[in-house]
């Protein structure tokens, strides 16, 4: 496996590649790139997942990879900017050669990442965030494991029915496409089940959030949702918190952590009234395939603190290896691309079903579960069963 960050380290500009251990020879192994942002505004949210995408490579290779072929997995970190995010696609598509590209990070790096690559032939697959692309009718060598905004929003506003029925919420986001877009579908949601809308939109270089969180608490809520990474939700909760909303907290799934709970609890001085709506299993839950992922981590190790990101990228590595496999020896883009296209991964309890593609929907059923946060023992403790969402009806 070899680890490529741009603009990190002067050695790495230099040679390009920081070599993690001994990669096999090109011709002797499966080569796939990854680009996410690792150095940006939300390298807190994307990193544990490249983690955890990272820790299923190692273990997979340490057991013989695939018939005997090892994975080589290129890192490239696109600090949340959308021309950089193309330059290293075209990098590892043309110099790299990798067979596919993984990952990738906010919704405004994807789109042109998928459209470069659509005209080189490359499968990118998506994950933790993800676009409309990979819904049917599908883009080619377009696909997500991720969280497409859109569903998500539309599950979101379905589960915190457990909460209260009919509520008054208010939902917020920073400005992006796919911060609208979760915004639009959890609204059509919450009020196709008798509940009202509103909603507070700040910009993503947002650093003082007590203003709109203070937009958000005047409105007088029965239920704040929010739609951003861990970042986000470290300074709006503790503002919510001070400007005198203390009812239910509704965090989205978009690279926040158990972690990111924990403090925002300690933050607020209070952890009660903080839910969670996920794709994955949280990194608390009693569960062999969690416990599978919490193993890896002990044995290899990560920067961040283990959680449901890690979950999330160890549920792309296990989709990586079933294509690669479905691909065969010698693999090649088009092959690969074909191989997606019919795919269906079990899951274990990492998340509530399968992962499953079709040539016309390179996402398929997705499963959500509400949790709340236990800030006496630091867990999730899970609200609901898993939800299943279709991919349909989201253009």
């Amino acid at each position: 496996m070899s680890r490529n960050l741009s603009g990190l380290a002067s050695v790495a500009a230099l040679t390009g590649v920081l070599a993690l251990s001994m990669p096999a020879r090109a011709e002797d192994s499966y080569k796939i790139g990854y680009i996410t942002d690792l150095s940006g505004p939300l390298a807190g949210s994307y990193t544990p997942t490249w983690e955890g995408f990272e820790l299923y490579i190692k273990a997979l290779n340490d057991r013989g990879g695939i018939g005997g072929k090892k994975v080589d997995a290129v890192i490239d970190d696109d600090g949340l900017k959308a021309d950089r995010a193309v330059a290293h696609a075209k990098k590892q598509a043309e110099r790299d050669n990798v067979l596919g590209i993984f990952g990738l990070s906010l919704s405004s790096t994807q789109a042109p990442v998928y459209a470069e690559m659509r005209k080189m032939g490359v499968p990118v697959v998506s994950t933790f965030s993800g676009i409309a692309d990979a819904l049917p009718p599908a883009q080619p060598f377009s696909y997500s494991t991720g969280v497409v905004f859109e569903i998500a929003g539309d599950a979101i506003g379905e589960l915190i029915q457990k909460i209260k029925p009919g509520a008054k919420v208010v939902g917020m986001s920073f400005d992006s496409v796919g911060g609208r877009a979760a915004l639009a579908f959890n609204k059509k949601s919450v009020l196709a089940h008798g509940g009202t809308w509103d909603e507070v939109i700040f910009p993503v270089t947002t650093s003082d959030f007590t203003p709109f969180a203070q937009a958000a608490a005047q409105k007088a809520p029965e239920i704040v949702v929010g739609h951003y990474g861990s970042g986000q939700n470290l300074g709006v909760i503790p503002a919510l918190r001070r400007s005198g909303y203390a009812g239910p907290y509704v965090v989205a799934s978009y690279g926040v952590t158990e972690d990111t709970m924990r403090q925002a609890a300690e933050r607020s001085g209070d952890g009660s009234n903080i839910y969670y709506v996920t794709r994955y299993s949280s990194s608390t839950d009693k569960d062999p395939s969690v416990a599978e992922v919490a193993a890896a981590q002990k044995k290899y190790g990560t920067s961040k603190p283990f959680s449901s990101m890690h979950v999330t990228g160890w549920a792309l590595g296990k989709f990586a290896e079933a294509a690669l496999k479905a691909c065969g020896w010698p693999c090649t883009r088009e092959k690969l691309d074909k191989a997606m296209q019919s795919l269906n991964v079990p899951m274990g309890g990492l998340t509530g079903g399968a992962i499953e593609m079709t040539a016309t929907d390179h996402y398929g059923p997705s499963y959500w579960k509400l949790y709340v946060w236990n800030a006496n023992s630091n867990a999730m403790e899970p609200k609901s069963d898993w939800l299943r969402k279709t991919a349909t009806g989201y253009k």
